[in-house]
């Protein structure tokens, strides 16, 4: 199931459906996120690209509410990023010779298996603390990232409690190791922050959309 996924830049619609069912769940037999690797070698637009047509392929329609383009060498804690609480990370990750590791930290399950809510969960145990993070132990995935190619990884970011009557997005944490930073390198990510379209959520307009696909400078 934590398998990669391979996408086709020219034929997103091809893997879209099997990311989504492993991203968007609201039960915990799916993962909650999806390592895409790409079928042929792409630039940095090509990725961008990838990224956005794949989840417009997706069975749920979804707004962008943020998009960001940055070189990232400083390791993080376990963490949701800020967003709304139905919310869909993609990030697209260019070539580097900046070595990194990722993992993902089911705290949706954590907080089911204790038998609280997840915020409460949360609230107890801080995964940005060394033992918040060793009560999640047994819900870590490290996800093997890919390295000198291009590649996508996509989060449920969702922060919304299990409720199987009513089929809330579950969410999961992340959080990346850069034991060697090089400040003679970059590690260039491509990140959108989605929300499911709904009445009176439209999400940023076109032109944020196009500048993004379009941009060569970073954050």
């Amino acid at each position: 199931m934590t398998e990669s996924l391979l996408l086709d830049p020219d034929d997103v619609l091809a893997t879209a459906p099997e990311a989504f069912r492993r991203v968007w769940r609201s039960g915990l037999d799916q993962p909650g996120f999806a390592l895409l690797r790409l079928a042929r070698k792409v630039n940095s637009r090509e990725l961008r690209h990838a990224m956005v047509e794949m989840v417009t392929a997706f069975p749920v329609a979804f707004v962008p509410e943020r998009f960001g383009r940055f070189d990232q060498q400083v390791s993080s804690k376990f963490h949701r990023d800020g967003a709304p609480p139905a919310s869909l990370l993609v990030l697209g990750y260019e070539p580097t010779r900046v070595r990194s590791r990722f993992w993902i930290a089911d705290a949706t399950a954590a907080a089911v298996r204790a038998g609280v809510a997840l915020i409460e969960y949360l609230a107890a145990h801080n995964p940005m603390f060394p033992a918040g993070e060793a009560e999640l132990a047994p819900f870590i995935t490290e996800v093997r990232l890919p390295h000198g190619e291009s590649f996508i990884v996509v989060v449920n970011n969702s922060q919304l409690p299990f409720d199987p009557g009513t089929g809330n997005p579950l969410g999961v944490l992340h959080k990346a190791v850069i034991e060697s930073p090089d400040p003679t390198g970059r590690r260039v990510i491509n990140s959108v922050g989605f929300t499911p379209h709904k009445e009176g959520v439209s999400g940023l307009p076109p032109a944020e959309l196009e500048r993004f696909l379009a941009r060569d400078d970073l954050d």
